[in-house]
């Protein structure tokens, strides 16, 4: 069942805003336009239709090839998987620089508190913005 059979799903809706996420500049300018009104402006099929001046069933058919296209797209490319890789292993470093700050001398620490906001700032841009880079090594 795709998001467009099923809006409620919020786990497929999550999936399909991140995968959007990453190949949004993979689509066409309509593809885009479409999944925007659906998805982050809330519209129902029947408003995009309206709006664009096509049919409902166009709208429901051109979600649902752009959700096979982005799934297609991860499947070669892995980009939201390695992603949600990366968060956790971003995680797992922040919370053991924690544990460990403690234990090392001040110069040391603040030396390596400035490698982790420079870190944490790559980390964010790779992951969307998703990264907790509010020093959490403090």
């Amino acid at each position: 069942m795709t998001v467009a059979e099923n809006p409620d799903s919020m786990r497929d809706v999550t999936r399909v805003g991140d995968l959007y996420a990453f190949y949004e500049p993979l689509l066409t300018e309509r593809q885009r336009q479409i999944v925007e009104l659906y998805h982050f402006e809330d519209m129902s099929l029947g408003e995009i239709a309206e709006m664009l001046s096509i049919s409902r069933q166009a709208v429901h058919d051109q979600l649902r090839r752009v959700e096979d296209q982005l799934e297609s797209y991860e499947s070669a490319l892995h980009l939201r998987e390695l992603a949600q890789a990366e968060r956790k292993a971003w995680e797992k470093m922040v919370c053991a620089w924690r544990e460990a700050a403690a234990y090392v001398p001040e110069e040391v620490r603040r030396r390596m508190d400035e490698a982790m906001r420079a870190m944490g700032a790559t980390v964010s841009i790779l992951l969307g913005g998703d990264a907790d880079v509010r020093k959490p090594f403090e």
